[in-house]
């Protein structure tokens, strides 16, 4: 035996872990907020002029996720970040003080670890994060001061910008900021000092109930117990039993039995802005999710981007007409608190109430139809068996289903549309029992049907629709996974209701729509603004309006944009010269490339280059 060093300090290492189980549970179940360890080396950074920080992380982010910084990186401002955290770390080195700063309407925070020596300094990030919800106004001024462009809600960017914003947590309740601080400092001195502190796993434990549960629950587990996946079991599964830590995660103290579906809806007389709508209804979702907290044994969490999904239960020894009656009343308690909070009217579905701990996929199956059903027959709260939902199905029921689609394409009603939309897709599921050709054959029949419907009504010449129709199914034609085919049909679907709309004069906006695929094809050829808005049959001032409403951008900002992306592909995937480059993407020579590319990314192509060759370079 390796004798036993006396003078060594000894722990208990039995505390150290349970402390960094304390810790786990607060990180690794959000991982919608990364955490990293930066090490800045100072010394190195005035030998050799950079900024040398290396990252490790402290959690398990979710890579494939869009963050930030990957917008930030697109539009040429990687310089503004850089800045943004050498400023915070500078702060934090001097005050050693926890630094919350904000870029572009997200935040980061920055907690200093004990100094190691006058040159190394390593910090805990936690970003990105919120401390305000989203609106209009506020996304509005960073998407301009980002990338120079207005905000529209045709311009796919500028919709995936706001969907990335959605994904963030918010930090809008001072205790719960004030708590997050709290944890970052008591998160530092676990890993310098205090290893095996028994105080330490206290005080982390009082932040996850009084703060973070309260404030910033964990969804997740939420969406284990109502998923499809029967692989994926719920949080309690090999326990057996709701433990207090499951308990304080989730909000509830008894297993749930029966799953709630709440969608807001909109006037049919109103035409909604889309982003405004996705905006709206994520601030439902969150003070829906806040609410669920304060209901008893109810916990909530997002159904898909426009509504809430809930799990709950009655108290036992109650009469199945008594639970009903209690169900119901909880229903309408949701229903109200929409209405109170944001002026507008919502419907719940309830689905079956199953045995206590068992998944509740089928329930909430049977909540988001009876959701559906709520519109269709005019009722603000529906249980799943009021309906005829369990009924044998039959194939004139698709054929309604897709009638109703178009009915709904023809209303230019966003919520009429996503009802429509989530009913066919159901039929369609239940007649091909899921398998993904028979799918994607109802799906192009489908969206073959309503594109004719829509060029009958606001014709388009034979090129425009050959381009146009093509870019509206390929997706669909490739994709592989149901899940896809699915999110595939719905993106064109919104394609399709956007070129249809009367707002924007359907002949109009379907020409425009393939002259920009035009352009997305043809970006290395000279492309005139005369010469364009002559083929694509307007005028030049009405087609500069037109373009600037439907992009948020000019045509010539535009147009280079799309060249800039695939010059930044050429300098990153090969050996082509400048000039080379410059006649590949429809430059007229290398100078006007070194411009143009610097007035979007704010690089030259040679620093680009330099930074992005490689195989693991990420454009």
């Amino acid at each position: 035996m390796t004798p036993t060093n006396q003078n060594q300090p000894t722990f208990n290492w039995r505390e150290r872990l349970k402390n960094a189980y304390a810790i786990h549970n607060v990180i690794t179940l959000r991982p919608e907020l990364p955490v990293y360890l930066i090490q800045w080396d100072k010394k190195k950074q005035v030998q050799e002029g950079e900024k040398l920080l290396d990252w490790m992380d402290l959690g398990e982010p979710n890579n494939l996720m869009l963050r930030p910084q990957h917008f930030e990186s697109y539009y040429g401002k990687d310089h503004v970040r850089d800045q943004h955290y050498m400023e915070a770390l500078k702060v934090a080195d001097e005050t050693d003080a926890v630094v919350i700063r904000e870029i572009y309407g997200t935040c980061d925070l920055f907690q200093p670890l004990p100094r190691e020596d006058s040159s190394v300094r390593a910090f805990i990030h936690a970003g990105h994060f919120l401390l305000r919800s989203p609106e209009w106004d506020s996304i509005s001024r960073s998407w301009r001061e980002m990338t120079g462009q207005e905000p529209a809600s045709a311009n796919r960017d500028f919709v995936h910008y706001v969907r990335m914003l959605l994904n963030l947590p918010v930090f809008d309740e001072p205790e719960m900021l004030q708590a997050l601080k709290e944890f970052f400092v008591l998160y530092a001195e676990y890993l310098t000092v205090g290893h095996d502190d028994v105080l330490l796993r206290g005080k982390v434990d009082e932040l996850n109930s009084n703060a973070f549960a309260r404030f910033w629950p964990i969804r997740d587990w939420v969406d284990s117990i109502i998923s499809p996946n029967k692989f994926l079991p719920p949080p309690w599964h090999f326990v057996g039993k709701l433990t207090d830590w499951m308990k304080v995660g989730i909000g509830i103290d008894a297993l749930p039995t029966t799953a709630m579906a709440l969608m807001p809806l909109d006037s049919q007389k109103e035409m909604l802005d889309p982003v405004r709508t996705l905006l709206r209804n994520a601030s439902i979702q969150r003070e829906c999710i806040k609410f669920a907290r304060e209901m008893p044994e109810t916990a909530a969490t997002n159904l898909q981007d426009y509504g809430v999904s809930i799990i709950t239960s009655s108290k036992k020894g109650k009469s199945r007409a008594r639970a009903r009656l209690e169900l119901r009343e909880r229903a309408q308690k949701f229903k109200d608190f929409v209405a109170e909070k944001f002026g507008v009217n919502a419907v719940v579905g309830i689905g079956r109430s199953l045995s206590p701990g068992a998944p509740l996929h089928e329930s909430h199956q049977d909540a988001v139809l009876a959701l559906h059903m709520c519109v269709q027959l005019e009722k603000d709260i529906l249980f799943h068996d009021e309906h005829g939902g369990a009924e044998q199905f039959r194939y004139a029921q698709l054929q309604q289903a897709a009638d109703e689609l178009l009915e709904a394409l023809n209303r230019e009603s966003s919520t009429a549309l996503k009802l429509a939309c989530d009913r066919y897709v159901q039929f369609v599921l239940r007649y091909s029992n899921q398998r993904v050709e028979t799918v994607r054959g109802q799906f192009l029949a489908t969206l073959f049907q309503m594109f004719n419907t829509v060029q009958r009504r606001n014709p388009m010449r034979k090129e425009a629709r050959h381009t146009f129709i093509n870019d509206l199914t390929l997706r669909i034609e490739e994709t592989r996974s149901m899940d896809q085919l699915i999110e595939s049909f719905n993106e064109s679907l919104q394609r399709l209701s956007f070129v249809s709309t009367k707002a924007w004069r359907g002949p109009s906006v379907m020409l425009l729509e393939a002259t920009l695929q035009y352009l997305r094809e043809n970006y290395f050829e000279p492309l005139p603004l005369p010469d364009v808005a002559r083929k694509a049959g307007f005028s030049v001032p009405v087609f500069t309006r037109v373009f600037k409403q439907a992009t948020g951008t000019s045509y010539l900002n535009y147009l280079r944009t799309i060249r800039i992306e695939h010059a930044k592909k050429l300098l990153s995937t090969t050996m082509l010269t400048l000039e080379q480059i410059a006649q590949a993407c429809g430059f007229n020579s290398q100078h006007h490339l070194i411009r143009s590319f610097k007035k979007v990314t704010g690089h030259t192509p040679g620093s680009f280059r330099k930074n992005h060759s490689g195989p693991s370079a990420e454009i």
